[in-house]
């Protein structure tokens, strides 16, 4: 089961608004052709079922028709549904859907997102949209991070680029449910900047970390309610054990995107216990390999709960980013989703008080299930002996002296390239007070220093200048020395002359200023921003 996980964050700007979407007087034509997927409208329509059918047993007060639903393909067509109002430069479509919306707003050749796969919530004209990305969109995504990080090959030999109309689904209700988080605890978000600060490579924590995800996936899956209650008291033990080594900020990191992430999880994860009694939409059949839902959400969370360990034991690439963020951030997603999941079973009002500030997932858990110091000892040591602990702390060992190797081993090809070096030396113009990232692409070097990947990156600085690259190119970021450092296949000389009005060549653009001052010298370029 596989499909896109990158999730742009934008923490000031955002780097995939492709247009401008204020100042506009002409008069709209209506758009008549639809562009965009049609069978993902057919999902949009089955999303909707979904919840009429089984929403309140899903997440009481959530509802399909209070959240605006953008569909996107690139540069192609942004189709906007369950609007309140029509945004400025959309139109509205006159063309034929499967749906029964009397109002569609529709634009052409210019999109919100300009990057594929983007399924996420965003801001567009002072509403939060749920956005979804067509499947041509994310197919492409998954292409050109197979291209890199897989088997090309042999991923198109076994046909795994046909999408998963159950994935569809599952990112739809994950999205539309954080629009409806977002206004009940707007506030309640993660620091993405801690990615870079947690320990990610510390062996006792992945070590632990091994154990705790298997506890909980035991405990998800089992049908015995006393083995589910052993399982899930081993989970907080080991739990708690492991994060008496993490500061507070790792602690806060994880509880907060267990909180984000890992609440729009459960969402899935409980369609997956409860969609049995769906009767899908007669159109869902026109998905390929759609089936229905008897004898098969059962086998998918089944394969999520082992894929959540999969994860949190570094057992493949997926993110491109083994030894960085996207391990650790994924796997906060699902160990969120499955401790929602039990507390239905040991305190079912946990929803009515989740969204208050500092409520976290494994505080719910431990106030439900006391244990004292004795038995946390005692399921410790059963975890640690059921669950292999001693030869995994080893594992977790040579883990980490690996990915030291390898992150040096990326940093030495950003400083000692043959291309051409720049670097942005900050330090007069005060900070970096912005950025455009994804956590996934997060590699921390040391405390300080940080390599940012897996997507176009942008930076803001405190003097108002701003970097943004065109293509993912990484950017090695040291706070201490308060440089952005990068290589590129365009000459120094390309950089004279241009700090007052401007860079705008092949790989990134930077903002001019009056106080800024390049020098290129040879293959390397320096630009001190005051």
């Amino acid at each position: 089961m596989s499909r896109p996980v990158l999730r742009l964050v934008s923490l000031i700007f955002s780097l995939v608004v492709a247009a401008d979407l204020g100042g506009q007087t002409k008069v709209e034509q209506p758009v008549r052709d639809l562009r965009i997927d049609p069978l993902l409208l057919v999902s949009v329509k089955e999303y909707r079922h979904i919840l009429e059918t089984i929403g309140p047993d899903i997440y009481p007060g959530w509802k399909w028709n209070t959240v605006p639903l953008l569909l996107y393909r690139p540069l192609v067509q942004d189709v906007l549904l369950n609007a309140p109002r029509r945004p400025p430069g959309y139109s509205r479509f006159s063309g034929h859907t499967v749906l029964p919306d009397k109002i569609i707003y529709a634009r052409d050749d210019s999109t919100l997102m300009a990057i594929d796969g983007q399924n996420t919530s965003t801001d567009l004209d002072s509403m939060r949209v749920l956005v979804v990305s067509d499947q041509y969109s994310r197919e492409r995504q998954q292409i050109d991070a197979t291209a890199r990080h897989g088997d090309l090959e042999q991923w198109r030999k076994n046909w795994n680029f046909v999408p998963s109309a159950y994935d569809e689904l599952e990112v739809i209700l994950h999205e539309a449910f954080h629009v409806h988080q977002d206004r009940l605890a707007p506030n309640k978000g993660a620091n993405e900047q801690m990615a870079a600060h947690y320990p990610l490579l510390d062996p006792s924590n992945n070590a632990l970390v091994a154990v705790e995800t298997r506890a909980l996936r035991d405990a998800v899956l089992a049908t015995d309610p006393n083995q589910r209650r052993h399982r899930l008291e081993q989970f907080l033990a080991v739990r708690a054990l492991r994060r008496s080594g993490l500061d507070t900020a790792s602690l806060t990191y994880e509880n907060l995107n267990e909180f984000k992430e890992g609440t729009a999880r459960y969402v899935e994860l409980r369609f997956l216990e409860l969609g049995e009694r769906v009767q899908p939409i007669p159109e869902m059949y026109y998905h390929t390999g759609f089936t229905g839902y008897r004898g098969v959400l059962r086998q998918r969370l089944v394969r999520r709960m082992d894929d959540m360990v999969n994860v949190a034991s570094f057992g493949d690439n997926r993110f491109g980013n083994k030894y960085g963020g996207g391990p650790m951030r994924v796997r906060l997603y699902d160990t969120g989703g499955a401790q929602a999941l039990l507390l239905d079973d040991v305190a079912p009002s946990w929803k009515q008080k989740i969204f208050a500030p500092a409520v976290y997932l494994t505080d719910l858990l431990n106030a439900a299930i006391p244990l004292s110091v004795e038995q946390r000892s005692n399921l410790v040591s059963q975890a640690k002996a059921e669950y292999g602990f001693d030869s995994v702390l080893v594992n977790r060992q040579a883990f980490q002296r690996e990915g030291e190797r390898i992150i040096q081993s990326r940093v030495d090809s950003i400083l000692n390239t043959r291309q051409t070096l720049v670097t942005i030396n900050y330090a007069g113009a005060g900070d970096i007070n912005g950025m455009a990232y994804t956590p996934f692409g997060v590699t921390a070097v040391n405390d300080q220093t940080a390599i940012y990947d897996l997507v176009p990156i942008g930076v803001r600085f405190t003097n108002g200048v701003v970097l943004r690259m065109k293509s993912r190119i990484p950017l090695l970021v040291d706070r201490q020395a308060k440089t952005v450092t990068f290589a590129i296949a365009s000459t120094a000389a390309a950089f004279e002359g241009k700090g007052t009005s401007g860079v705008n060549i092949a790989e990134l653009t930077l903002s001019g200023s009056p106080a800024t001052v390049i020098t290129a010298s040879g293959d390397k370029v320096l630009i001190q921003l005051r």
